[in-house]
């Protein structure tokens, strides 16, 4: 799934400790990300794009994630891994997708997010919910300048 398609309608919020930015992402196992999307079962798949495909998890603590597993490992794969992985810790803005970690062992690369029940924006302009989804377009034109105003 491209970068943006994963801008939606989420709210990430600035942690601040004693006027210093802690950071919100860690580093999670293989082995954890497993655990929590019941080894990528296609039951627990979201999407799929040109970077790879996106899965549902629970954590040990009941917190719900969205995994972004690499598609195939490849010299160009890898550095857009790291690019992401490196504006996401930096960015925090309520239309972006707040990154939860990333996972970077032996050839797997899987970047965590937050869960957001109600999908993607694609999904609701284009795909199985369209059709449900009142997106006037005064409501279309609001996404779009905050989508807008987090990439800036």
């Amino acid at each position: 799934m491209a970068f943006c398609s994963m801008i939606c309608c989420g709210k990430g919020v600035d942690r601040k400790e004693k006027g210093k930015q802690q950071p919100t992402w860690r580093i999670f196992s293989l082995k954890e990300l497993h655990s929590a999307t019941n080894n990528f079962n296609y039951d627990n798949k979201l999407g799929e794009g040109g970077f790879g495909s996106v899965y549902w998890g629970q954590l040990w603590d009941g917190s719900q994630i969205a995994v972004k597993r690499l598609k195939v490992w490849s010299n160009k794969a890898e550095v857009q891994f790291s690019v992401e992985v490196e504006i996401l810790a930096r960015v925090r803005h309520k239309n972006l997708l707040s990154l939860r970690g990333y996972c970077a062992e032996g050839q797997e690369r899987l970047i965590v997010y937050d869960y957001m029940p109600n999908l993607s924006l694609l999904s609701h302009l284009h795909g199985h919910h369209s059709s449900e989804c009142h997106l006037d377009w005064s409501r279309r034109m609001n996404i779009a300048i905050g989508s807008a105003e987090g990439i800036a």
